[in-house]
């Protein structure tokens, strides 16, 4: 490998860097996070800047779901970064040359300055070195409407780590509308990249805890629970815009597959006896107290000894979620079961009566 043409691709990468950080609202900087942009409280926006954003939308609608679904997977991340489109041949050559003046102030290295130069004229007059692909004449602005270039975006909900990072090694290019980058080109979106994403924008009902007696419970007498909300299926895409009409996009769907209760101390007995409340057809979850005194709650707890000497119990209600997805290129498959749960201090007393 020539040795000059090495150092040269790790100065204009260098420069890349440079001016991916000083180039506001351009695609390959942090943006804000999710917004409102549609009405009619959908909760539909956009995780991304640039030409070809990553638009975030619930097609079964989202109104009253507020909680971000937890992957049950510590582990499991959705994607740092990817490549993907970032703008028109216009609004990239504005960018950069807005990025180039930017970084051209006193006191700046003699080799950033150099590597950045060459980064403009790779665009602006052919200039290419080794692995840098073809160049390009006057950034492309007669194929205006046509395409759009390609390169590096970061999640902006992604911490900031090298990860979401390691897609500046890939340079921007051209590619026409409606088509995909050349095969082996790293870190291309996908539909299930975009998954993770839409699965990372889950909103899903919290669980709000309802019990009969509503206050403080009795040793030996059924607590009976219901939830507030309802649990039906959630969808969500993510897709990306490739101009001339076409997209890619994932929809993951969320649904409710078991509502767990732990009465927070061994000292009791629950309803049903899994502990696993049936989730009805409507999404609702248990039910208030029928009246009768000798029946057993669809979901409860009957606690067994008092709080008097322990301190409240925490009373917690797990509503668990199997996820899986669909692409646009006829791929799909599963996510990790999604998580929400929320505890509630009960105080247990030890009289035998009580009036409901």
């Amino acid at each position: 490998m020539n040795p000059g043409r090495t150092a040269r691709r790790g100065l204009v990468l260098a420069a890349v860097v440079v001016l991916a950080a000083a180039t506001p609202g351009h695609a390959y900087t942090d943006t804000s996070k999710t917004s409102q942009q549609t009405s009619g409280g959908s909760g539909n926006g956009v995780l991304t800047a640039g030409a070809g954003a990553v638009t975030i939308s619930y097609p079964s609608g989202s109104t009253g779901s507020t909680h971000t679904i937890a992957s049950v997977d510590v582990n499991w991340t959705p994607p740092a970064c990817w490549i993907g489109p970032i703008a028109d041949p216009v609004t990239f050559k504005k960018d950069v040359l807005a990025g180039v003046k930017a970084t051209n102030v006193p006191g700046q290295a003699n080799y950033a300055l150099e590597a950045m130069d060459q980064y403009k004229q790779h665009y602006d007059s052919g200039y290419t070195w080794d692995g840098s692909g073809k160049g390009y004449k006057d950034f492309n602005v007669d194929q205006e409407g046509k395409g759009m270039f390609w390169g590096a975006v970061e999640n902006p909900d992604a911490p900031d780590s090298l990860d979401k990072f390691s897609c500046n090694s890939t340079i921007p290019f051209f590619v026409p509308n409606g088509q995909r980058p050349p095969a082996g080109t790293p870190n291309v979106i996908t539909p299930e990249m975009l998954s993770k994403l839409a699965y990372a924008h889950t909103k899903v009902p919290g669980v709000t805890i309802e019990t009969n007696p509503v206050d403080t419970q009795t040793v030996n007498l059924p607590t009976w629970v219901r939830l507030e909300e309802k649990y039906t299926p959630v969808k969500v895409r993510a897709s990306v815009d490739l101009g001339g009409g076409q997209q890619i996009w994932a929809e993951t769907t969320a649904r409710p597959t078991s509502v767990h209760i732990d009465p927070g101390t061994s000292d009791a007995t629950v309803y049903p006896a899994s502990g696993d409340c049936p989730i009805a057809a409507d999404g609702t979850v248990g039910a208030d107290y029928d009246g009768d005194a000798a029946a057993d709650p669809p979901c409860g707890v009957t606690y067994l000894k008092s709080t008097g000497a322990t301190g409240s119990f925490d009373l917690d209600v797990t509503a668990t979620w199997s996820v899986g997805w669909t692409g646009s290129d006829g791929t799909g498959g599963t996510l990790p079961d999604g998580r929400i749960e929320q505890p509630r201090q009960v105080t247990v007393q030890e009289i035998q009566s009580v009036n409901r």
